[in-house]
């Protein structure tokens, strides 16, 4: 018994391997980008117990165990750049926090239905960020954000909705020309706005929370959403940043895209996975709460952060202009 399901178990890591090399958009395909790690660990766990459990083995035996081997390997070649054994993509800065040239960031999914805003307010003042983005935000949670957040976040953008895509940005320093924009679907609102750092310096940002694959519609709204904003970048060739849940994971096809197209960069390589999604699921989880940033930043600080009443992780980095940023700004 215990080797039929190791064979089930097997069979179902190689096709969950080979389906997201088909290039199609459908969302039973594309959600099998998410669970890359986990598919391999248990590749790799099934490559040991099979001998085990199935010994002696026959050649079909040892031809699923290299398929399986191939699974694995293969898996883990998406995955690695965020292990410590990768590179770092954006280097370290040493200054502080509050340095003039230094912003930091809270991105969070409130969850719709959940009804415990003391929980996200005191962790916000625990964190103390600059800037804090919340999706899924209704009416309710607006409310309660925009009441206990105003005497320190003086500067706000508030899109309310019930559909789960309502989006909200508070802010300590000044936004410059904030804005909505519904780049695909009138019903998922986005975020553009400039921010002045306390050095002087303006910056983009863009507060985004696009469509997730899901069995009412595939992944075309998302991917193009995504790309869309990556190309402004690049056109502007202007210092920006973009957080939020991106309902993607960093090492898919459309994430890798969106990066390449705005010029962007993921500082989780290097340093690890920063895993939000499942909250409730510690060994399922996968990050979906990004911070990416063109190449005039460089990172001081980075963590997901306890767990409150939402099924995301919260997520928080602190980013610095580099000197060469800087200089050029000048």
């Amino acid at each position: 018994m215990a080797a039929l399901l190791l064979y089930l178990i097997a069979i179902l890591v190689v096709v969950a391997t080979l389906l997201p090399v088909w290039r199609t958009t459908r969302w039973w395909v594309r959600v099998l980008d998410f669970p890359r790690f986990q598919v391999a660990v248990l590749a790799f766990v099934t490559l040991a117990l099979i001998p085990i459990f199935a010994w002696p083995l026959s050649p079909v035996d040892y031809g699923l165990l290299a398929a399986v081997a191939a699974a694995g390997a293969w898996q883990l070649s998406w995955v690695w750049r965020y292990s410590p054994l990768a590179p770092l993509e954006v280097g370290n800065t040493s200054a502080a926090r509050d340095a003039p040239e230094c912003f930091s960031l809270l991105t969070t999914n409130v969850y719709l239905k959940a009804r415990d805003s003391n929980a996200l307010l005191k962790l916000i003042h625990d964190t103390d960020p600059d800037l804090i983005l919340a999706v899924e935000t209704d009416e309710w949670w607006c409310a309660r954000l925009s009441e206990g957040l105003q005497s320190k976040y003086p500067h706000n953008q508030i899109y309310p909705l019930s559909n789960g895509y309502g989006i909200a940005l508070f802010s300590r320093l000044e936004l410059v020309d904030p804005g909505f924009r519904h780049l695909v679907d009138e019903q998922v609102p986005s975020i553009k706005t400039g921010l002045r750092l306390r050095c002087g310096a303006v910056i983009d940002v863009y507060g985004v929370h696009p469509q997730p694959p899901a069995p009412s519609q595939d992944s075309t709204a998302r991917d193009t959403e995504l790309v869309m904003v990556g190309r402004e970048i690049k056109r502007t060739q202007r210092p920006a940043v973009v957080l939020g849940d991106l309902n993607d994971v960093a090492w898919s096809r459309t994430t890798t895209r969106f990066k390449e197209v705005g010029g962007l960069l993921d500082p989780r390589r290097g340093r690890g996975f920063f895993n939000t999604y499942p909250a409730g699921m510690p060994g399922m989880r996968y990050p979906l709460d990004y911070v990416f940033h063109t190449s005039h930043f460089a990172v001081s600080r980075m963590r997901v952060l306890p767990r409150i009443e939402s099924d995301h992780l919260p997520f928080t980095a602190t980013l610095c202009l580099t000197p060469e940023a800087m200089q050029a700004d000048k």
